[in-house]
């Protein structure tokens, strides 16, 4: 896999997020600052897209399949995250979540599905000054595995391993001093590439989904 220098800048932004808990734990007691773990839970909705490589999937004994037709269906599901205060605005935050199922149509045609399990590790920046009201931004990395694939009765595969990036914009709103509401969506960019029965990788499907989520978390 190739990064590109986006792709590179993110994932050092990400390694960044991993490291800095340990280099900052004291530094927040110190100031008096709350527990610097935040824990939330939030219903997402997963919007796909479909902007997949110009090309022709050609399965033997099948009709032509045109790249540009395929879409992978979009999901609600909930999710959990874990974040870590590194400084009283910036955190790095784990979104994990249990395997989504996904359904892929062609031309409108349900031609199988597919489960994949996509955690994302960001760096976040909170602002100040709003009251209770908190917004903030972020950006990281996405890791996504692909598993149990079934498409177009096995003659067609997709890449197990993928990674993309992704940015973020999100608000907190806090109840008290450890309940909080949050809205938060997300832009993410993979590429997964769509395999045949021999294993050769035929094209590259960009579903980079929308990650749109609300919930409620906590502060300890």
């Amino acid at each position: 896999m190739k990064f590109s220098t986006k792709k590179t800048l993110v994932a050092a932004i990400a390694l960044t997020a991993v490291a800095g808990p340990f280099a900052a734990s004291s530094a927040l007691a110190d100031d008096g600052e709350p527990s610097p773990w935040l824990v939330r839970v939030r219903m997402l909705d997963v919007q796909t897209q479909q902007g997949n490589d110009a090309g022709t999937v050609h399965v033997p004994g099948a009709v032509p399949v045109g790249a540009d037709s395929i879409k992978v269906a979009n999901r609600t599901q909930p999710e959990i995250d874990v974040s870590y205060f590194i400084t009283h605005n910036i955190s790095a935050e784990l979104v994990a979540s249990y395997p989504l199922s996904h359904q892929v149509q062609s031309s409108g045609k349900y031609i199988g599905g597919f489960q994949e399990l996509p955690p994302i590790l960001n760096l976040q920046y909170h602002f100040d000054g709003m009251g209770n009201f908190v917004p903030y931004v972020g950006a990281g990395v996405m890791y996504m595995r692909t598993m149990n694939v079934s498409l177009d009765g096995g003659a067609l595969g997709l890449q197990q391993n993928n990674w993309g990036e992704d940015v973020q914009l999100g608000a907190d709103y806090k109840l008290d001093s450890h309940w909080l509401l949050n809205a938060d969506i997300k832009k993410t960019w993979v590429n997964v590439g769509l395999d045949n029965s021999t294993g050769g990788t035929i094209l590259q499907l960009h579903p980079d989904p929308y990650i749109l989520g609300v919930g409620v978390g906590y502060r300890f």
